[in-house]
């Protein structure tokens, strides 16, 4: 019970923070709002469509809005990278584990934090969607799934950015990491269909983990664009064999750093 009041206390302070920064909630919310109007009002209807003809600004809402959802958690995962080596770049991880704190609390309030803040963010971006007339055309299951997608997305994304705050010299360089995760994004079926893109671009986004995992997450919302059996399988593969692997790299980070010494 103590390490539970430990690890809610740690949390609220972390999410305070992103909550209560500027910086943060322009880049994690204003910027993909920013986005999706500018994507949808400016580019939606003249992005071609699978079958070579044009897709209304509504239709482009529809297709777009889950790979903004996403791209809205990657954006997040640059600021769990920032706080995890604010803190300990002055200090603040050595003092807590100088104090009567379980070793798996310190770095999971970082981990709950970031989840929690991800999926706020996504919330926020999602109700825009909806002002701008998204309209969710699936089953209560199965936008359920979709949060359940969105939570596993979140936290592999977040295990991913342990390792590099832990070893950055300065959050400067903290973050880098993100960019890899957007680029991903941004080349895959997130915003537009990949069927337009150049045969090699075309053939690295429909390999690469974020198109199965964007493709499921509309389906999930979009029952008429429903994912196969096959496609959600490997979209889970990535994700769970992404925490596995990501989650060990941070553990043995996390021990290089704190537990060896």
């Amino acid at each position: 019970m103590q390490s539970i009041k430990q690890l809610t206390m740690l949390t609220k302070r972390i999410v305070r923070q992103n909550l209560t920064n500027a910086d943060t909630l322009i880049t994690v919310i204003a910027m993909p709002v920013f986005m999706l109007l500018f994507f949808v009002y400016v580019f939606g209807g003249n992005i071609a469509t699978v079958s070579g003809g044009g897709m209304s600004e509504g239709d482009y809402l529809t297709y777009a809005l889950p790979g903004f959802l996403l791209l809205t958690m990657a954006m997040g995962s640059a600021y769990t990278s920032l706080r995890i080596n604010t803190d300990q770049t002055t200090g603040f991880l050595s003092r807590l584990h100088s104090l009567p704190i379980r070793r798996w609390v310190i770095l999971g309030s970082h981990v709950l934090a970031s989840i929690i803040f991800m999926l706020l963010a996504e919330v926020a971006v999602f109700l825009v969607g909806m002002v701008m007339g998204y309209r969710v055309d699936a089953p209560l299951s199965a936008v359920l799934a979709f949060w359940g997608i969105s939570l596993l997305f979140g936290l592999a994304i977040t295990l991913l950015a342990v390792p590099f705050s832990l070893k950055a010299d300065n959050y400067a360089s903290a973050g880098g990491f993100s960019y890899l995760l957007l680029m991903l994004l941004f080349v895959s079926s997130a915003l537009m269909p990949t069927a337009g893109m150049a045969k090699p671009v075309r053939i690295f986004a429909n390999h690469q983990p974020m198109t199965p995992i964007v493709n499921v997450a509309r389906g999930l919302l979009d029952q008429s664009v429903q994912a196969s059996t096959h496609t959600t399988l490997i979209a889970l593969i990535w994700l769970v064999a992404g925490i596995i692997v990501f989650g060990g790299l941070s553990y043995v980070v996390y021990a290089q750093v704190f537990l060896k010494k």
